[in-house]
């Protein structure tokens, strides 16, 4: 983390993150379970579907950014209990990636997500 009085020879921290730039982008596909078909009493169907993330660098943030979406979103019924792309990123995806750009060297300090 940069600081003033260690600031690794950068005049200021946005200066700092920039240099630590891995690429401008990424994109990942995750997969993901939903409830195809719930018969109540915990009966139900499974279903799998993707979810495209895009880690994208902004300038601005001096950091990653995240957008992601549900190709297949329009089969995933909020009827049979499912929730919206943002329930599914926040609840599975979310973690995955994290992990992801840890391993990739894209500390937390870098993502603006």
């Amino acid at each position: 983390m940069w600081s003033e009085s260690n600031n690794y020879g950068f005049e200021n921290e946005l200066d700092y993150l920039r240099s630590l730039k891995k690429d401008d982008s990424y994109t990942f596909t995750y997969p993901f379970e939903y409830i195809a078909k719930n018969y109540g009493n915990d009966d139900y169907d499974i279903g799998t579907a993707d979810m495209v993330v895009r880690v994208q660098w902004n300038d601005t943030e001096a950091g990653y950014t995240v957008a992601y979406d549900v190709p297949e979103m329009d089969k995933i019924d909020s009827a049979e209990g499912n929730g919206d792309a943002a329930s599914f990123y926040e609840s599975d995806v979310y973690w995955r990636l994290v992990s992801d750009l840890d391993g990739m060297g894209i500390s937390s300090e870098l993502r603006a997500i």
